[in-house]
């Protein structure tokens, strides 16, 4: 059965394509959490006070050329957290340490250097295998604690995105407000830790994006828009 294409979609991909609004973010929590890493301290630094895709694109890039793994993470992660910015700053600090804690301890925790390692990994995976390969590995072997796919498929997308925030090879973002509009206004049902459900929901940007001229990505971005308002 072919999933109903929303009319509110196909509004919204009917023109041209816009990218999402910069937003602001509170530098200070994310500070306070990863005050052990003067990379990541300089990369904090470097951001810009109201961040993009765009921009965080160029961070991301930038990291992964110099061969600074977590800076370029914390870009993403800044991003990927919006103004939630206390939560988003602890919640980092657990991925970054594995701790089984899931306290305000873990700030006092060493980070763990597989964290890295893993993240490396996945980034390859995205631009030699393509975007289901990639999530598949982050999703079982290459697991991180902490970090599940509403997150690492942001890290997978900004690691992915070379040719600017709408490759068409990139690797788009599956996050808990796509699944939930998804499911009410398409009537698709996608288990959020599932590789098969990631792979159909490529196949259904695809296919949704093919009659506007517009990427898997672009398509994702008016979803991310209809779901949350956030321009």
């Amino acid at each position: 059965m072919t999933p109903q294409f929303p009319s509110v979609l196909e509004e919204a991909l009917d023109g041209h394509a816009r990218p999402q609004e910069p937003f602001p973010w509170r530098k200070q929590p994310w500070i306070d959490q990863l005050h052990d890493l003067p990379d990541v301290l300089a990369l904090l630094e470097r951001l810009p006070d109201s961040v993009s895709r765009q921009s965080t694109l160029d961070a991301v890039s930038a990291e992964m050329k110099a061969g600074r793994v977590l800076p370029a993470f914390i870009a993403a992660m800044v991003w990927g957290w919006g103004t939630a910015a206390g939560r988003g700053a602890l919640r980092t600090r657990w991925i970054l340490t594995q701790t089984k804690a899931r306290s305000a301890d873990a700030i006092s925790e060493a980070v763990d250097p597989l964290v890295a390692e893993r993240l490396e990994a996945g980034a390859k995976s995205v631009c030699t295998d393509g975007a289901l390969e990639a999530f598949r590995l982050m999703n079982n072997e290459g697991r991180i604690l902490h970090l599940g796919p509403s997150y690492f498929t942001k890290w997978l997308y900004f690691t992915s995105a070379d040719d600017g925030p709408d490759d068409f090879k990139a690797a788009p973002i599956l996050d808990d407000r796509i699944v939930e509009w998804l499911k009410d206004s398409a009537g698709v049902r996608l288990e959020r830790n599932r590789t098969s459900s990631y792979g159909e929901y490529l196949d259904l940007l695809a296919n949704w994006g093919e009659s506007y001229g517009r990427t898997r990505v672009q398509v994702e971005t008016e979803i991310f828009r209809l779901a949350t308002g956030r321009g």
